[in-house]
């Protein structure tokens, strides 16, 4: 791989990962969320240099074509990533049917409040 190449994918991997660390500092991007961009960032940065890993690695493995081993490893990246934003997703699905029915039992009880109170009026 080219130098240039190599430089240019080492600075993306740093830029990525100084700006999700500038976001959970500003609070505009949660922790738990983050670490799966800041594994990015750093595999990005380690991609630089991979191709003197990734090479002797496939031919141990028996990948003719060392760049397949790349995508394998990149798949299951992506499938871990989808694994556990589906299950942030889950979460927050639940949390939010159980503050919809708390917020309709309170909207409940005001209301009979309220008729109790417009009864004693009337009385």
């Amino acid at each position: 791989m080219a130098f240039s190449i190599r430089l240019g994918i080492l600075l993306m991997g740093i830029f990525l990962f100084i700006v999700i660390l500038e976001l959970v500092r500003r609070k505009k991007f949660r922790e738990e969320l983050s670490i799966i961009w800041l594994v990015i960032g750093i595999c990005l940065i380690l991609s630089s240099f991979a191709d003197r890993v990734i090479d002797p690695l496939a031919l141990r493995l028996g990948i003719s074509y060392p760049p397949a081993l790349v995508f394998i490893l990149i798949f299951f990246l992506l499938v871990f990533a989808m694994l556990y934003f589906s299950l942030v997703v889950s979460d927050l699905k639940s949390k939010n049917k159980e503050l919809c029915q708390k917020m309709a039992l309170l909207e409940y009880r005001l209301s009979r409040i309220a008729q109790e109170e417009t009864s004693a009026i009337k009385d």
